[in-house]
Parts: C-alpha cells; structure tokens; sequence
C-alpha cells in the first residue's frame, strides 16, 4: 500500500431544559451525526437533531418527520453508491484483492449524488425554518453553534469511532495478540500522519454550519446548495474507510476475513 494510501487510514442529543429567566435561548449540544445519517440526511442531520431541544406540538412533530422522510428519499442515490462502495470493500477484504479503480469511481458516485441533493436538503431545511417559531429556531441555532464550536477535534472523535468499529468487527475473530497490536497500532499512526486533513474538514464543517446556524433565526432564510453540501466529508470518510479495510485485511488470515465480511453485510443489509 503507498504512503498516501495508508494515510488516509486517518479511517437524539442529551439535552437539558431551557432555563425559564433566560432572555436569550441557550441550545444544548448535540453529538455530530454518524456517518449513516449524514448519508441519510445530509447537513440536515444536524438541524434535525437539534430540534431534540425543544418542546414541538403535534403538527410541528408531523412537520419534523415529513421532513426527515423526504431528504432521505432524495438522498437514495447517495445510499445506494454507498453499498456499491461497501460491496466492492466485501469483495476485497475476502479476495484479498482490491479494484482501486472501480473503487474510485464509486467514491465519486457518492460524492456526485451527495452534491445533487443539495437542493432537496435546502427544501428541508427552509421547511423547518418556516415551521418553528423565532424563539425556537434560536435555540436550534444555539445547540448548532455549540455542537460544532465543542466537540472533541475530528482527528480523535473519528479514530475513536473507528476504533469502536474494529472492536465490534473483529470481537469474536479470536485475533493474537500481534494482530491486535497490530491493528491498533496502524489506526493511530495513520491517524496521527493524517491529522492536519481531519483538522483542515473540521474548521470547514465549523464555517459551513456556522453559517446556517447564524442565518437560521433570521425571519428569511434561503440557503445556497453549495452551502449545504455535505459531499466532501462523506469523500473524505469514504476514502478513509477504504484506505482501513486495505490495511486491515492482509493483518487477518482468510477464515478472519471471510467472518469479517459477513459480519458487514449482515449489518449493512447487503445481499
């Protein structure tokens, strides 16, 4: 594997009560959404999660979900380039053989359909806005703001994710313990090579979503699709877990691989 290759390897909400003499509406922090959601839903995500703080009646509620179940219908493309992708990486972890090329292709298709929904998350994002009220589009904003400008750096809230990932895949592996040391050593080491790139997404997910964030009380708000697009972290991410399964798989011996890649289409739904 080159050096390039390898380091890209670097691969709701608890929420408490508005205080009642508050004057200006605190939002509470919500965790960032996982990767399957932010292919569900896009930039979306976040707003959606936020609403989690606040106290919605019923046609508001109705609102919320016609809302969430639109943008995923829209976001099918993205979803099913995304299990073409997984496909490919089943075929590669249990050959031992991996097609960069249609791997690349398929990261594009993803990035491509991720790109095309920009107008639908906008749709849905101007729909929320119009069914909120002013106090409670501020405290949506606020829990944003606070999310994004709070969480841990994306370089350690990622490795950690992957981490959990690889505990889960490959528990009942009956891994030595070089393969272990192994595995792990790999995930940090690249991660830590590859921290300026997971720092550079972070600062541009803080603008961009700040940006909604700070336009979203406005009595208008009509975003841009460029403004929404989440298509270069879903690359980025996907070109990371690429670069993971490439690397994890020679560590493990064929019967491993072949319990690893069944694992994953049980959990990913894939024939």
């Amino acid at each position: 594997m080159s050096e390039s290759r390898a380091s890209w390897l670097v691969g709701v909400a608890l929420l408490a009560a508005l205080s009642a003499c508050a004057t200006t509406p605190i939002g509470t922090s919500v965790p960032p959404p996982g990767l399957r959601q932010e292919v569900d839903e896009g930039s979306a995500a976040w707003f959606l999660n936020a609403t989690s703080a606040l106290t919605l009646s019923y046609d508001q509620q109705a609102l919320l979900l016609k809302v969430g179940q639109t943008v995923r219908a829209q976001s099918e493309p993205v979803q099913v380039a995304r299990r073409q992708l997984l496909g490919l990486l089943l075929e590669g972890i249990v050959s031992g053989t991996f097609d960069d090329a249609r791997i690349a292709a398929t990261t594009q298709q993803i990035v491509s359909a991720a790109e095309a929904r920009g107008p639908a998350v906008v749709q849905a994002l101007m729909q929320l806005h119009q069914g909120l009220d002013p106090t409670q589009r501020q405290t949506v904003a606020s829990t944003i703001l606070q999310a994004v400008n709070g969480q841990p750096s994306q370089s350690k809230s990622e490795r950690q994710q992957l981490q959990q990932r690889v505990d889960s895949l490959t528990a009942g592996l009956g891994l030595t313990q070089a393969q272990s040391d192994q595995i792990r050593t790999t995930i940090v080491d690249s991660f830590q090579a590859y921290a300026p790139d997971l720092q550079q997404e972070a600062e541009r997910r803080r603008k961009q979503l700040g940006g909604l964030a700070q336009g979203f009380p406005a009595i208008y708000f009509e975003p841009s699709p460029a403004n929404v697009t989440s298509a270069w972290d879903l690359e980025g991410k996907s070109k990371r877990l690429v670069a993971f399964a490439e690397a994890l798989t020679p560590i493990l011996t064929p019967a491993q691989r072949q319990q690893v890649a069944a694992l994953i289409r049980q959990r990913n739904s894939i024939d």
